[in-house]
């Protein structure tokens, strides 16, 4: 977990952390900021929001190109997966990365390559060898999806410089498909072959089932004035929110309780 940046936004203390994918803020009322706090904070938003439209964008150019002769005969052999296949420029990740130490660590905590991406395929669909899939619309996704990768290579080079002015690494890019295809850069090992399904994961299925209205439902009750646990409530529902984005576009509103 790296803190990426500490910004006063209006009333706001805003922590920004990269905790794995999942980037995460943590918000408590002051009431102090400063324009260039203010504009930081706004930039970094921008920024993310901005990558996620451009990467949507991407992959819906490459999506055209599906049924071409060229994208599927281009394909064969030209894949990674996160199990079996060894990366063609293969190091060790960064000591500042957030990793699980591999094996004994002597040689490096666990290795990546940033210069091509991976497929990742539940085990439950990748019935051939080599975990290879047979459903010829995961095949069709992994083929065109193909097509995006010197996209994402360009935008890791990118993201490296920028995110470097806050001493982090940029953040990993993925795309997820409906049908359990997920290509990933930069492309890493899976302990487990076949174990990892994007399908089941928060981000997929909130983007999939549409936005949500978040409703608390807070107990003020005459018990809940003792031992102060009326304001203990009232601080865990202003203050102690952790809001994991998921589509990168953020509403910090305030209640009055």
């Amino acid at each position: 977990m790296k803190i990426i940046s500490q910004i006063f936004f209006r009333n706001y203390h805003l922590v920004v952390i990269a905790a794995g994918q999942c980037l995460c803020i943590f918000g408590q009322t002051v009431h102090s900021a400063t324009i260039e706090q203010e504009n930081n904070f706004k930039n970094v938003l921008e920024k993310m929001e901005s990558d996620v439209l451009a990467l949507r964008d991407e992959i819906e150019r490459v999506y055209q190109y599906r049924c071409n002769l060229s994208t599927l005969n281009s394909c064969g052999y030209s894949n990674y997966n996160d199990c079996t296949s060894s990366y063609p420029n293969e190091a060790c990740v960064s000591e500042d990365e957030f990793v699980i130490n591999c094996g004994e660590g002597m040689a490096c905590k666990a290795s990546w390559d940033i210069t091509t991406s991976k497929v990742s395929i539940p085990e439950a669909l990748a019935t051939e060898a080599q975990g290879n899939p047979t459903d010829p619309e995961i095949i069709e996704s992994v083929c065109y999806t193909r097509l995006a990768e010197p996209y994402l290579v360009t935008k890791f080079e990118r993201d490296t410089y920028y995110w470097s002015q806050y001493n982090v690494s940029p953040s990993w890019s993925y795309f997820g498909a409906h049908n359990g295809m997920f290509r990933q850069i930069p492309a890493t090992h899976r302990e487990q072959c076949g174990s990892y399904d994007h399908r089941r994961r928060p981000w997929f299925v909130a983007a999939s089932s549409g936005p949500k209205d978040l409703v608390l439902v807070l107990d003020i009750s005459g018990s809940m004035n003792d031992y102060g646990r009326l304001n203990l409530m009232k601080e865990a529902a202003i203050t102690g929110k952790i809001l994991c984005i998921r589509r990168l576009s953020i509403i910090l509103s305030e209640t009055n309780l």
